[in-house]
């Protein structure tokens, strides 16, 4: 047997090694760097907890890993594997207030964290030996000190906002559009940025200058110089001496923990490895990358990525795309631009191409097009025509100047029908929650409007709006929806009643059920909550009642009036879940206090987060439900639905009105403060919400009965709003009055 010798791919060069400042200013003197970002990585995502857990591990002499190079033609160096403790490292240098022409590979400059680092920390975690602490755009307060993997809580930020608002020159700062310039980390003792304290340190030469203090003395005129001394106070330093005259006092104090000077003079002599490979072993695994159809995970820029933060999904098909295209990145982030990202981007209008493709073949109909995983679009991307196509959506280079393809048009109209109706105007923040909840009906009401060729009429919007919300919302399966109606968006729109109405896969099986009147809820709740004392998990209709008949209209098949009445009770249970709990139907409610005050605001990932600028109220407070075995069980449960809370800026909730009745957080008859508009309150729950002046009893079944009137009726109306605006029933409501109404409007 003879053994034949392969030659190698590549060539591994002579290991390199980088101090930590040469690794920051990889990015942050990104002109002079010979350390550049290949185009398919993806953006920085690691999470704050992590910035602060690689800089106290490099504080503490650990190891943090090599990075891995590749060194292109000319001789430049591309970062294959370290961009997130790269970024990081480079985040602990940054100083916002001397840089101002700074360019992350992956951070926009609004949204850069600033990393501070605490001098006299009185608690650490159980992992932590030096206390960093990081604020973001989001969290410009930071996270907790103890679990940092979480945000500060609702009254931790607003005493931040209270403490920062001490100043005259904040008052009129709104949460909104904070500077991470002008805040700093609340949940600390005694803060400052680890940029500071890095560049004092650094200046030190010899042991003299520490002995004589030279570096005390350009820290503390490095914060004189660029923070707002005046107004930092944290949530353990509110002394009148103030920041720096506290800061001054513990610097030059005999207990000062020299711990921290000895841990910043050793990272300057850190040397982190660098592997620098030759090129030509990416461009190897990139050949062979159609010939594994059995392994996801073939290249070696996913190998790499198999540990920490690993890059799959979308994100994965995104980097592939940019290694394809690397001149389209800018186009690909100019679609759509704040309200998906460029992964997303990627993910849908690749199904859009490939059902284009299919339909282009003997003139057949676009089949749905299921997402792809990564071998699905490693596979695709070799073929040319698949290829030319999603050039066309996403557009092309000519001549240095970006000319964007199609996809922008139609991303464009997509987000225009979903911001507007008529004079109704959606909260950014809402749509932009609707597409990433709902990325399938996105692609399905993109698919429509490129069938339109983005020629949309006035009523048609106002249908699209209606569905996208209620299918968003109330769909009990929108893959599956998706892909039932798909065939029918080439000759119907995608809301027609027929097709709404009609069971899936010839079974009983409704993917989207009618949507109960708002007359028929706010009847049935009234009956049975306030006047019968129905606990929630009892709350069924009566199998004569309007809802039950409602449901029935689309059951009447071979079912018995048994099996009929437990399909209606099923369909039942789902929707009332969704609508007690469901805060986007809040936020549409209150769309024009959201708009008013955070109208530019689209950054919130889902509505459990904290990272919003409102706060999420109890109208009737939340501590006069909780904790006490006297309290009704229809009072505890619903004092947390909707009907019960409202989103309200942290500037306007004050925390001592935690306490207050709801008649007083609702109008402030001293101060001439109404915000009854503002909170979405009606005149017929108002009348209720007057009469609660205090926590109420399980045995004042009065009371009782008007804590639940007060709720119920703001739900309904909160449900209404929604519903009668966008005429919800006409397409979600299967009567036959309603099936007339709507061929008149579709005619």
């Amino acid at each position: 047997m003879t053994i034949t010798a392969t030659k190698p791919e590549g060539v591994i060069h002579k290991p390199e090694s980088f101090k930590l400042s040469d690794i920051a200013s990889w990015q942050l003197n990104s002109d002079k760097s010979p350390v550049d970002l290949p185009p398919l990585q993806r953006s920085f995502v690691w999470k704050v907890s992590q910035i602060e857990a690689v800089w106290d591990s490099l504080l503490r002499g650990f190891p943090v890993g090599a990075f891995l190079l590749s060194k292109s033609e000319d001789e430049k160096l591309f970062l294959l594997d370290g961009q997130q403790r790269a970024t990081s490292i480079a985040l602990g240098h940054y100083n916002p207030w001397t840089s101002s022409d700074t360019k992350f590979w992956s951070l926009k400059k609004a949204n850069t964290p600033v990393v501070w680092i605490d001098l006299a920390p009185k608690d650490k975690t159980n992992t932590q030996k030096f206390v960093l602490r990081v604020v973001t755009q989001s969290h410009p307060w930071g996270y907790q000190r103890i679990d940092h993997s979480k945000p500060l809580s609702v009254s931790d930020r607003r005493n931040a906002l209270d403490l920062f608002k001490v100043s005259s020159d904040n008052k009129t700062e709104r949460y909104i559009n904070l500077s991470n310039k002008i805040t700093f980390p609340y949940d600390a003792n005694l803060p400052v940025p680890l940029s500071f304290l890095i560049e004092s340190i650094s200046a030190c030469d010899d042991a003299n200058d520490r002995k004589n203090a030279f570096w005390k003395d350009r820290l503390l005129a490095m914060c004189e110089k660029y923070l707002p001394c005046k107004h930092i106070r944290t949530k353990y330093l509110n002394s009148e001496l103030g920041y720096l005259e506290i800061l001054k006092e513990v610097l030059y104090s005999e207990e000062f923990d020299e711990d921290i000077y000895n841990a910043i003079k050793h990272i300057q002599q850190v040397l982190i490895p660098g592997i620098v490979v030759d090129q030509q072993v990416l461009k190897a695994e990139d050949e062979r990358t159609g010939e594994r159809k059995d392994e996801e995970d073939s290249t070696l820029f996913v190998r790499l990525n198999s540990s920490g933060t690993r890059i799959a999904g979308e994100e994965l098909i995104y980097s592939i795309y940019k290694a394809s295209f690397p001149e389209a990145k800018g186009l690909v982030e100019g679609i759509a631009a704040s309200y998906v990202a460029p992964s997303l981007v990627i993910s849908l209008v690749s199904r859009l191409a490939y059902a284009e493709l299919q339909s282009n073949y003997a003139e057949r109909q676009s089949t749905y097009p299921s997402p792809m995983n990564v071998n699905d679009f490693r596979k695709r991307i070799q073929d040319n025509e698949f290829k030319s196509i999603l050039k066309e959506y996403i557009g092309d280079l000519s001549a240095s100047q970006e000319i964007p393809g199609k996809a922008k048009q139609i991303f464009d109209c997509a987000i225009s029908i979903l911001l507007s109706e008529d004079d109704v105007t959606i909260p950014p923040v809402l749509v932009k929650s609707i597409i990433r909840k709902s990325p399938e009906l996105f692609l399905m009401l993109l698919h429509w409007i490129r069938l339109k060729d983005c020629q949309i009429t006035i009523n048609e919007k106002k249908r699209a709006l209606a569905s996208i919300t209620a299918l968003s919302w109330f769909c009990k399966d929108e893959r599956k929806y998706v892909r039932a109606i798909w065939s029918h968006i080439t000759h119907e729109e995608f809301w027609v009643r027929d097709v709404l109405q009609k069971p899936f896969y010839g079974s009983n099986d409704y993917l989207m059920y009618p949507l109960i009147s708002p007359s028929a809820l706010k009847e049935f709740l009234i009956e049975n909550v306030v006047k019968g004392s129905t606990l929630r998990d009892k709350l069924y209709p009566d199998s004569n009642s309007d809802i039950a008949n409602q449901y029935k209209y689309v059951l009447k098949h071979e079912n018995s009036p048994e099996e009929d009445n437990r399909l209606a009770n099923s369909i039942w249970n789902v929707f009332i879940k969704e609508v007690i709990r469901n805060r986007y139907l809040l936020l549409f409610a209150q769309r024009r206090y959201i708009n008013n005050n955070f109208g530019d605001f689209n950054q919130m990932e889902n509505l459990e987060d904290t990272n919003t600028p409102w706060d999420w109220d109890h109208i009737y407070p939340g501590s006069w439900a909780n904790g006490k075995w006297y309290i009704h069980a229809n009072t505890k449960f619903w004092t947390n639905t909707i009907g019960n809370l409202r989103a309200m800026a942290l500037e306007d909730n004050r925390s001592e009105s935690n306490h207050l009745a709801p008649k007083l957080r609702l109008v402030d008859v001293e101060k001439e403060i109404d915000v009854r508009e503002d909170s979405f309150v009606k005149s017929n729950d108002w009348a209720y919400w007057l009469k609660i002046e205090r926590r109420i009893n399980h045995n004042n079944t009065e009371m009782v009965a008007v804590h639940l009137s007060a709720i119920i009726n703001r739900l309904c109306n909160i449900y209404t709003e929604w519903y009668d605006i966008l005429r919800i029933g006409v397409l979600f409501n299967f009567e036959d009055k309603v099936h007339a109404e709507l061929k008149s409007i579709v005619a």
